[in-house]
């Protein structure tokens, strides 16, 4: 009786703690934004996957459907998920200001190296493939997925990694 019991509180205790949402930790700063301020460039029209078949223990699965839609392959929604909830924790508005190059921002923590001119790219990287005007339209979760999957590919052709920038 007293191990019956036993189990039925270790359980309950694992399921408590299993579906208590993550605290923000405390390097990470939430950023108010106004959505309105931003004017997404426009993109041809894309055929979407009805159907996805997601990862068990997906910790971010709101976002799986948005990543295929933006031309992530499903093999790639398991560490997707995990790269998401690690920088940060599932959250659009994100803003880590300690990186360098201006922070890093949104869903994937990317960071404004990618959208800041350079020598290479005068505009900066994702304007130069028009994924957006401005870094801080890496808050919204199209733009930041679209973006993070470029740099995915461009990792992917130049280094055989793609998730080096993540370093997952």
């Amino acid at each position: 009786m007293f191990k019956r019991l036993l189990i039925v509180v270790v359980g309950v205790l694992l399921i408590g703690w299993t579906l208590t949402p993550p605290k923000i930790p405390q390097k990470i700063q939430v950023l108010p934004l106004n959505v309105e301020q931003f004017s997404i460039p426009k993109s041809p029209p894309q055929t979407y996957k009805d159907r996805i078949i997601l990862p068990n223990n997906m910790l971010c699965p709101e976002w799986a459907q948005l990543a295929v839609n933006v031309g992530w392959e499903e093999q790639d929604l398991a560490k997707l998920d995990s790269v998401i909830h690690r920088e940060s924790r599932c959250f659009t508005w994100v803003h880590y200001g300690k990186d360098p190059n201006g922070g890093s921002f949104g869903l994937t923590q990317i960071n404004a190296y990618w959208c800041k001119p350079s020598k290479w790219y005068p505009n900066g990287y994702l304007q130069t493939f028009g994924v957006l005007n401005s870094c801080e339209e890496l808050y919204l979760p199209r733009v930041n997925l679209l973006a993070a999957r470029l740099i995915w590919l461009y990792s992917h052709k130049e280094y055989g990694n793609g998730w080096l920038p993540w370093r997952a």
